[in-house]
């Protein structure tokens, strides 16, 4: 008798634990479910040819508010599957998966970048460009730390267009 009293109260109190702490915390965050697709879109430019992209991503992005409904942080989960092309030759590297994970500090503007941010190859012979890591932003600027390894922009884009030569 007693232990079934005892599982009822845990149950009810179970039950009322979601609202209560939604209620308590403000809002509920807010959840984006989407894909992004690109066809044949110019990526770069390498001399006498560009890099023609091509893939499909699948985001989730999460909005937390804090308890008077501002939004002070997001979250973002995507996940990149396509090729590179040049666009002369027709040679093809192909990006898979690319992995990323942000955080954004909505009222600092921190950003904190976890993931494979490039995972490309050439089908047949093995890695060209595989780039991991954390990276931090404090505002529009460069990464204010790196860990792992990362190229900055432009030497990224070498290495695409000397593999696509």
């Amino acid at each position: 008798m007693k232990t079934s009293r005892l599982f009822r109260y845990t149950l009810a109190a179970s039950m009322l634990a979601g609202p209560v702490a939604a209620a308590a915390g403000g809002h509920p965050p807010q959840n984006l479910f989407f894909e992004s697709v690109q066809e044949s879109q110019p990526m770069a430019r390498c001399g006498d040819f560009l890099i023609l992209v091509e893939g499909i991503g699948s985001n989730h992005v999460t909005t937390h508010f804090d308890r008077a409904g501002t939004p002070i942080r997001a979250t973002f989960h995507g996940i990149y599957n396509g090729t590179m092309t040049n666009s002369v030759t027709g040679k093809v590297l192909t990006d898979t998966p690319s992995v990323i994970n942000m955080t954004v500090d909505l009222q600092t503007g921190t950003q904190v970048v976890v993931g494979a941010l490039w995972t490309v190859t050439v089908p047949g012979t093995g890695a060209v460009l595989i780039e991991a890591g954390r990276l931090v932003f404090e505002g529009s600027g460069p990464p204010t730390f790196i860990a792992g390894q990362h190229l900055p922009p432009p030497d990224t884009i070498a290495v695409l267009c000397n593999a696509l030569r």
